[in-house]
């Protein structure tokens, strides 16, 4: 027997400790229902990490408990409870969410997780601007009218979180002290660095443009985007080319890269290493679609 327990053995220890702490707990709660729930809770966390574990961790989720008694009275719904704790704190009552889930069938929602991880970001969004600019009143303006758009069943939560995402990161790159709204050459060489979000920019430039009287349109320049893309892929290129180590995998590499900068064919890793491959004196050849493409020796 361990020293300091007696005669009794470790399991009957710990069972026992435990089952007096549950005890203890139980005089928090004014409510019966919620005494009687965290002892259901208490005898469902000895049986499924055991006695020990229970013992010493079942202290911790008394003011999960309490809260929930102070705040309901009684079990609320998963919305309610992700509403109140948020979904950080939902993950750290992990052992009574499979309790209440097992036990009183209060299921995770994915769509209510979905849409208040929605929510926290957007509340962040609005405020990561500098208060009082020009910039963040011109973001909260856009919001509430995103929200109308919401009421009227006419876009998402997520749409309108990626629309106002998009907006916030137009005025941060236009003033990062909010105190200048976005020119056409703002929206450009924003776009220049982002041009897959030309589309979800266009609600935000409409807004502007309505609201400022402005003629602001989100276009992308394609030469400029292609330049800056073949600058992007010459300097991979060179710094591969200095690499020591050449393996096989940066092998399929430097043909990845070498095909869209020397042929503007872009293809995955993936298809690449089903073409026909030839390694010549002179460079290496590669058969796509029935041509023949030449790349600079990856040697």
């Amino acid at each position: 027997m361990p020293a300091g327990r007696g005669d009794v053995c470790e399991a009957c220890y710990w069972g026992r400790t435990c089952r007096k702490r549950i005890t203890i707990n139980q005089a928090a709660f004014k409510e019966p229902e919620m005494s009687r729930l965290f002892v259901e809770f208490g005898a469902w966390l000895m049986h499924t990490v055991g006695s020990k574990k229970a013992a010493l961790k079942i202290n911790n989720y008394l003011a999960f408990f309490l809260d929930i008694e102070t705040t309901w009275q009684q079990v609320p719904s998963y919305s309610q409870l992700l509403h109140h704790f948020g979904a950080e704190g939902l993950r750290r009552v992990r052992l009574p969410m499979r309790w209440l889930d097992e036990a009183k069938g209060i299921k995770p929602n994915a769509q209510a997780k979905r849409l208040h991880s929605d929510k926290r970001r957007i509340r962040e969004c609005l405020a990561s601007l500098p208060p009082s600019s020009q910039a963040n009143k011109a973001l909260h303006s856009y919001w509430g009218q995103l929200e109308s758009r919401i009421k009227s069943g006419k876009t998402s939560y997520t749409s309108a979180r990626l629309a106002l995402r998009v907006a916030a990161s137009l005025l941060r790159h236009t003033d990062t002290a909010g105190q200048r709204l976005p020119a056409q050459r703002d929206v450009e060489s924003y776009l220049d660095a982002a041009p897959g979000q030309a589309a979800t920019l266009t609600g935000f430039t409409n807004f502007l443009n309505q609201q400022q009287g402005t003629a602001l349109k989100p276009v992308v320049n394609a030469a400029r985007i292609c330049k800056q893309r073949k600058e992007k892929l010459a300097r991979s290129l060179m710094k591969m080319a200095k690499q020591p180590e050449k393996n096989e995998a940066w092998q399929w590499e430097w043909l990845m890269l070498g095909m869209e900068y020397f042929h503007e064919r872009k293809i995955s890793k993936k298809a690449i290493r089903q073409q026909e491959i030839e390694t010549k004196d002179d460079g290496i050849w590669v058969t796509l679609e029935g041509s023949k493409y030449w790349l600079p020796s990856s040697q």
